[in-house]
């Protein structure tokens, strides 16, 4: 708190003034930094739509990656998370998802997102990153191709780093994954 005070100019009792303690004001920053997250345009399908929704979270996580342990470790209840919640609530339901698929599919690509983008961003691009890929790739085609037949033929594209494409091919997969046969409902679970 200090530290914030001192990087605003504030004595630090001036921050308890607005908040009650730093639990509170990473809740603030969390729920204004959701508020960059764009609303998908309303002539879009709503596969189309949460795709450009999922994206536009994509985006900020990559902007700022400590946002990632705050997304999954706080409840998000602030006028900007409740809103991205039922931008999303809502698009899935135009999709005739029923409610549990609805709230498993929400949970699901929040998770595919936030996840995905905790691998994009773990390692940098640059020289380092280069030099592990290299290495894994490596170690990947070294592999006995008796006991990891997969591992071995798919070692290029392992050691590839991931980027908006595979994003969004796998956020495709994900949504349409709820919507043809693959529902938790249908599969009796």
């Amino acid at each position: 708190m200090r530290r914030l005070a001192d990087a605003v100019g504030v004595m630090p009792n001036a921050l308890y003034t607005y908040f009650t303690d730093k639990a509170a004001i990473l809740d603030a920053v969390l729920d204004d930094l959701l508020g960059d997250i764009k609303r998908p345009r309303s002539n879009l399908t709503w596969r189309q739509a949460l795709v450009s929704l999922m994206s536009s979270y994509r985006r900020l996580l990559l902007a700022q990656p400590g946002l990632i342990a705050l997304t999954v470790s706080r409840p998000m209840v602030g006028p900007n998370a409740l809103r991205v919640r039922e931008d999303m609530l809502t698009l899935l339901r135009r999709g005739e998802l029923g409610e549990s698929d609805t709230v498993i599919a929400y949970f699901a690509l929040f998770a595919y997102t936030t996840g995905f983008v905790a691998f994009e961003t773990a390692r940098p691009p640059g020289k380092r990153d280069a030099k592990q890929r290299a290495q894994t790739h490596q170690l990947h085609a070294a592999l006995p191709t008796g006991a990891f037949p997969s591992t071995r033929a798919l070692a290029a594209r392992l050691a590839k780093r991931p980027g908006g494409a595979e994003f969004t091919r796998g956020l495709r997969a994900v949504i349409t994954g709820f919507t043809r046969g693959g529902s938790a409902q249908q599969s009796g679970n």
